[in-house]
């Protein structure tokens, strides 16, 4: 059974990487959060940082106090932790990188619930993304 860690090398901390991912990452919507995310190459030096990594953001516009934004930020990288071992052995068989961004666009504090069930649509539908870019380079190579 995998380990549902989430560990420093699988947080996107790096500036270049989280602005490369906001300028050419594509983005998708299941409320209440928006995701940016990023396909790439495996490289020799992404081997140990691992093929997926994740970032959380709550804007200070609708959640003016850091406890509310940290209890949502808290919420969304509980129920990524839990439900990414299938994303990441996706990720790691046809060795793809992946980033992806999350970002709350509610103005409502969302219950842990209503967000874990907008995550499992989301991870669904990047394994979906997944396999159309796959099902695609085979087609074309």
């Amino acid at each position: 059974m995998p380990k549902h860690t989430l560990n420093k090398s699988d947080r996107l901390k790096s500036y270049t990487k989280i602005r490369a991912l906001f300028n050419a990452g594509e983005k998708l919507k299941q409320f209440p959060l928006t995701v940016f995310y990023l396909f790439g190459e495996e490289k020799a030096e992404e081997k140990k940082e691992g093929s997926l990594q994740m970032g959380v953001a709550v804007g200070s516009r609708n959640f003016k106090k850091a406890v509310d934004r940290n209890l949502l930020k808290r919420r969304i990288r509980e129920a990524y932790r839990l439900q990414k071992n299938e994303l990441r052995a996706v990720l790691l068989e046809s060795q793809t990188v992946l980033e992806v961004f999350f970002v709350y666009g509610d103005n409502q504090i969302a219950d842990y619930a209503t967000i874990s069930n907008a995550m499992k649509k989301i991870l669904e539908k990047l394994q979906d993304i997944h396999a159309k870019k796959i099902n695609q380079q085979d087609g074309n190579g």
